[in-house]
């Protein structure tokens, strides 16, 4: 008897394991091995996912070798998204081959989209690759095929985010294709994600499918086309932008032209800017502004009567902006401020801009002694942003700040300077 107590507590001592026939045992030693950096764990996780029977447990195998954050998981994630025949599971797939390249703070026990967790790289503002990480081609072609291939339109457009997520800016001829193929006439949220995702990789080889897709019937894909068109900077669409905006009678494709046409910078759109400052409509008044303040529209010198009068937030801060753009750095002053505000998201914009691409960045430094965290912390953000080593003794002694915000936003800073 007390031989057969001491094998029992033997026996319930040992480690699970991952072959077991008891599907928690097998979900346990898959959780015990899901521990960043243990490359080790990644040949046995693969061997035990390709004889796993169980979908959820296969899942919880692709999302321990996300956790792990090794490329040497890459041909294991890429052979599953392309053979798995349960679309959660591919899904997870997808997600596993983001965490393998974007760091993203992953601890308690593993969760998958089985337990209806919503991956991160689906919510709005998804994490993007560092600009120093080398992404593999096999995980980016991956992408790309299931993009083109897969049987579910919910995985089709994960994979089409995923890539975005990686900038895989290689992979811009084949979304363009993909936008373009007839057979996708009827995967409408799939061709509405390619051309947003277009848009997010900056790239102007786009623009002639984007430009083609704009004779679309489907408003929602033309809308978001339009923008990526000013996203990616492709000139050469501005004056059938400029006749959509004057003839087009959807009211969301009007203001997303004239989105457009104010991000690209093109001096041709100046008498259409210029008509548009004394509109009726606000959002007409500020992209007018925006637009203008992007040209280094020499006529901003006379906007402070026009900035005075204004009354709407958002469409002060583009007067600032254009005025600031025009040599008037005290107008910097009222963006700042803007960052404790509901515009903050648009007055970092404008700031960015003014740092990257106006000469202003001294003028931004002196936020960095603002009173207001908030204008501390953001400011700190934008500099790194803007990504001039030079910078980086600014940024140092908000290190030490009495506020833990602008601490992190410090932090982040100085990492993207250093690089």
């Amino acid at each position: 008897m007390k031989y057969f107590l001491v094998l029992t507590f033997l026996l319930f001592r040992q480690d699970p394991s991952i072959d077991s026939v008891s599907p928690k045992e097998r979900q346990a030693a898959i959780d015990k091995m899901a521990v960043l950096g243990n490359r080790e764990a990644i040949p046995q996780l693969a061997a035990a996912l390709k004889k796993e029977p169980k979908s959820d447990i296969r899942a919880e195998i692709v999302a321990a070798l996300g956790r792990i954050q090794d490329q040497a998981a890459v041909p294991v994630l890429a052979d599953t998204l392309r053979n798995d025949l349960d679309q959660k599971v591919r899904s997870q797939s997808i997600d596993s081959l983001l965490r393998v390249y974007i760091p993203i703070a992953d601890s308690g026990p593993l969760r998958t989209i089985f337990n209806r967790v919503k991956s991160v790289f689906l919510e709005p503002n998804a994490p993007v690759v560092g600009p120093e990480v080398q992404v593999d081609p096999a995980a980016k072609e991956a992408l790309a095929l299931t993009m083109q291939k897969d049987f579910d339109d919910q995985v089709r457009v994960q994979a089409v985010r995923a890539l975005a997520s990686l900038r895989a800016r290689d992979q811009v001829a084949t979304l363009g294709a993909e936008l373009e193929n007839p057979r996708n006439r009827e995967h409408r949220t799939v061709r509405v994600e390619i051309a947003r995702t277009l848009g997010l990789l900056r790239d102007p080889a786009a623009g002639p499918a984007l430009e083609r897709t704009l004779r679309d019937t489907d408003s929602q894909l033309v809308a978001e086309a339009v923008l990526s068109i000013g996203l990616v900077g492709y000139n050469e669409a501005r004056p059938l932008l400029d006749e959509m905006f004057r003839t087009h009678p959807n009211r969301l494709i009007k203001s997303r032209t004239l989105e457009a046409l104010a991000l690209l910078r093109d001096k041709g759109s100046v008498p259409l800017f210029e008509s548009l400052l004394a509109h009726k409509d606000d959002y007409y008044r500020e992209l007018s502004a925006e637009g203008l303040a992007r040209l280094n529209y020499a006529g901003a010198r006379e906007w402070e009567t026009r900035f005075e009068q204004e009354k709407k937030p958002s469409v002060k801060n583009a007067l600032a902006y254009g005025l600031a753009a025009a040599g008037d750095p005290d107008y910097i002053n009222n963006l700042a401020n803007a960052l404790d505000s509901r515009q903050s998201g648009q007055a970092e914009v404008y700031l960015y801009e003014l740092g990257k691409f106006d000469n202003q960045l001294n003028e931004l430094y002196r936020y960095l002694r603002s009173a207001n965290p908030r204008v501390r912390g953001g400011i700190a953000r934008i500099i790194g942003n803007v990504g001039d080593p030079s910078s980086i003794d600014q940024i140092r002694p908000l290190t030490e700040d009495p506020n833990v915000e602008v601490v992190r936003e410090a932090v982040g800073a100085m990492r993207k300077l250093s690089r």
